[in-house]
């Protein structure tokens, strides 16, 4: 029986000398080039379509990370999209996302939750999110576990919008912290545009000694709640290789999913991705 291919949707690339990363400051075992031919090399053959997501450069270079994944995909045609940063926070913006959505990778666009003070209950910014909606834009949610309350509330004043929780909402599987995490996706998942990606949770264990067992009641969770037709698979990589490698992650996923049926198996790692972001 012939693999099932697999569309990547979480894929970062980045060049420290083109553009500035600040965070990888934080972790220095990352902080180097990571770009398009060394995920052909990391990759496993089966990945025939990627979704670049936006890897937090200085705001200011948003731009020129645009281009600078055109070139990639110039090089590798299997970047089929692009989950772009763009200043939805700023009034006036209306212009400016007319020229973002000129580059034909743009598929949405992602923005962290901030802190102390939220994004994601800035009214101008959850005003704004209506501005994504007649260009067929969806919008990444990048949340702490603790941050997920504030997802909730910015999906149910935008309700409509298509929406991507990267990462499970990054449960704290390393301290075992499940309920409150329970709670908030639970909220999250009853919205029918929201989706779930399955990514990121090897990096929220103990780097070292994670486990498939550790992960499985947060996969199965999200599982339950948001079933095969919303579920994705992503690599997270270069960041996943501070806990695994592309290779040990997605047997790892396959692991986790041994009881899909090859359909729901083919939705999650191919066909529901090349929906939700237009490929």
């Amino acid at each position: 029986m012939p693999l099932i291919p697999v569309t990547d949707t979480h894929l970062h690339l980045w060049n420290t000398e083109q553009l500035q990363y600040p965070w990888l400051a934080e972790v220095p075992a990352i902080r180097k080039n990571f770009e398009i031919q060394d995920y052909g090399s990391a990759a496993d053959d089966r990945v025939k379509q990627m979704i670049f997501v936006q890897c937090e450069c200085v705001p200011e270079q948003y731009r020129e990370e645009v281009a600078y994944v055109t070139a990639a995909a110039e090089y590798d045609p299997r970047i089929a999209g692009m989950v772009s940063w763009f200043p939805l926070h700023r009034p006036g913006i209306e212009e400016e996302l007319e020229t973002l959505v000129k580059h034909p990778l743009i598929r949405g666009i992602r923005r962290l939750e901030e802190s102390p003070v939220s994004l994601y209950e800035d009214p101008v910014f959850t005003g704004n999110l209506a501005l994504l909606r007649p260009h067929h834009l969806s919008f990444d949610i990048c949340v702490k576990a603790w941050q997920l309350p504030q997802a909730v509330k910015m999906t149910e004043r935008q309700p409509d919008l298509a929406y991507m929780l990267d990462h499970c909402g990054k449960p704290d599987i390393k301290n075992g912290e499940i309920i409150r995490w329970k709670e908030n996706i639970r909220l999250l998942a009853a919205n029918p545009n929201v989706y779930c990606k399955i990514s990121g949770l090897v990096t929220e264990a103990d780097w070292h000694t994670w486990t498939v067992d550790e992960l499985r009641p947060y996969f199965d969770f999200v599982t339950e709640q948001f079933g095969s037709d919303r579920m994705v698979f992503g690599s997270d990589w270069p960041v996943v290789n501070l806990a695994s490698g592309f290779s040990e992650w997605l047997n790892t996923f396959l692991e986790l999913s041994r009881d899909f049926s090859r359909e729901e198996l083919n939705r999650v790692l191919y066909e529901n991705a090349r929906r939700f972001y237009r490929i």
